[in-house]
């Protein structure tokens, strides 16, 4: 079992696969790189969205990508959520969890990384059981606060998501080090939008075991697996564990 966790393959629903068939080219790719199950991740910007809007065109986006999809990876509803303040205390804050678990894909601010933030993933984690993970944390690191929010990431335990083409970066090389250096990455996942950026998930993982070791690739796939045996289970959706990515 190999899951990706952030993928842009529902055709024609935000800037990722912009029709039926780039979306089954991107899952015949995946398909070839040994992932078997996706997330889908449509992005939801509140400044443009509408909850209404975006949950019946993701709903027949995905119905008519599974009718067509056999053969091919399964896919996961989930959602790419983009910060806004008031985020923990949205009345909608569980219909952009991963298949209804406690698990949302939170893409922050690219131009700031406030104290706001980080007390909103607090409140999100310890009061209402919803596990936000931080999506492409590397994307950050010339945004305002970052130091202070891996810090924050660190020391509170906050899961986080790197993608698989930044590894082929240069200008993420340092930023990637230091990120594993500290213990900071959770996940990798393909963040593909279309073939101009398509999935990369066996090339990076090759890479992180050419950089880093055998044990920190198997540990990445093996916090995959946890997480897939999380967001499949049929727990409730607010039964809080500590689960414990090690």
């Amino acid at each position: 079992m190999l899951l990706d966790i952030h993928a842009h393959i529902l055709p024609a629903v935000d800037d990722g696969a912009k029709n039926l068939e780039a979306s089954i080219t991107l899952l015949e790719n995946m398909k070839q790189q040994g992932i078997t199950h996706v997330i889908a991740t449509p992005h939801f910007y509140p400044h443009s969205d509408t909850i209404e809007d975006f949950k019946a065109r993701v709903a027949s986006s995905l119905l008519l990508l599974n009718e067509l999809s056999t053969n091919l990876p399964n896919i996961i509803l989930g959602c790419e959520l983009f910060y806004f303040n008031g985020i923990s205390k949205s009345e909608y804050i569980h219909d952009f969890t991963i298949n209804k678990s406690r698990y949302i894909l939170l893409e922050p601010d690219p131009y700031e990384l406030t104290s706001g933030l980080m007390e909103e993933i607090l409140y999100l984690k310890n009061e209402l059981g919803i596990i936000p993970i931080i999506a492409h944390i590397e994307r950050y690191h010339k945004t305002r606060g970052f130091r202070a929010f891996l810090k924050f990431v660190k020391e509170n335990k906050i899961l986080t998501q790197v993608n698989a083409s930044s590894f082929f970066d240069k200008s993420y090389t340092r930023t990637l080090k230091k990120l594993f250096k500290n213990g900071i990455v959770t996940f990798v996942a393909t963040d593909t939008h279309s073939l101009r950026r398509p999935p990369m998930m066996d090339s990076a993982l090759l890479e992180i075991e050419k950089r880093y070791s055998k044990a920190e690739k198997e540990h990445l796939l093996s916090n995959l697996e946890i997480l897939y045996g999380e967001i499949t289970s049929e727990e409730d959706v607010n039964a809080f564990k500590n689960t414990e990515y090690l």
